[in-house]
């Protein structure tokens, strides 16, 4: 995934990313897949020389991972690869296609972020300012093999295949 490599990259040489960087591209990949909240805490809290308890808090447990339940945020910071294309030029040249869901050059992002929609559809539904986007995701077509491939995308980030 171009996006999660330049990120990455940049915070391992610099120390720093900016704020779509961090939210939209690394929380935002956390959240939708599932990462364990305190390591992916951990982990910004050592990866970035400008980690402060009174931004790190709020903003990678509250607002980025949603991880108090929405005290924070009211409702969770998650997008799918259109959402990325649109607020970077990250997706110019990767081999993963944004507007799909399924199939092996699918986005990873927008995979996870549609699985996200229908593993929480229950709790999010009740929750006006997302309530839509859990409302298209229990429309689409194709529920099933979303769900198929974001537990393939899931395994090979576990086997460090992607």
């Amino acid at each position: 995934m171009a996006c999660v490599k330049a990120c990455v990259d940049q915070t391992r040489d610099l120390a720093y990313a900016h704020h779509i960087q961090r939210l939209m591209v690394l929380g935002n990949f956390a959240l939708i897949s599932g990462i364990n909240p305190q390591q992916f805490t951990e982990w910004m809290w050592n990866s970035f020389i400008d980690a402060a308890e009174w931004v790190m808090v709020p903003n990678v447990v509250g607002m980025t991972l949603y991880a108090d339940g929405g005290r924070l945020a009211t409702k969770p910071y998650a997008s799918g690869g259109a959402y990325i294309d649109r607020m970077s030029d990250y997706c110019k040249g990767c081999h993963f296609d944004r507007k799909k869901r399924v199939g092996e050059d699918a986005c990873p992002f927008t995979t996870l972020y549609w699985d996200f929609m229908l593993r929480h559809q229950a709790t999010f539904v009740k929750n006006p300012r997302i309530a839509q986007q859990v409302r298209a995701a229990q429309k689409l077509s194709d529920t099933d093999a979303v769900q198929q491939r974001a537990t393939d995308v899931l395994q090979l980030l576990d086997s460090a295949e992607l």
